[in-house]
């Protein structure tokens, strides 16, 4: 499995549990999740590759946040 094809497969993950995912240029921040209108939103950074997009996806799935 690719990196690329890992990430849409966490995002995907992701979205089933109820978050909602946003692909954004962050210049290298990494992923970020906060709460907007009510919402989880993880924000994953365009800027980093595919592989660190994992990661930080991971990352800030296994922190726990809930979805709203």
């Amino acid at each position: 499995m690719s990196a690329v094809d890992a990430v849409r497969d966490l995002v995907d993950l992701a979205r089933s549990m109820g978050y909602e995912i946003r692909e954004e240029w962050l210049g290298g921040a990494g992923c970020s999740v906060c709460e907007l209108r009510g919402k989880t939103v993880v924000f994953i950074d365009a800027a980093c590759s595919a592989q660190e997009q994992w990661e930080q996806l991971r990352e800030a799935l296994s922190r726990g946040e809930n979805p709203a």
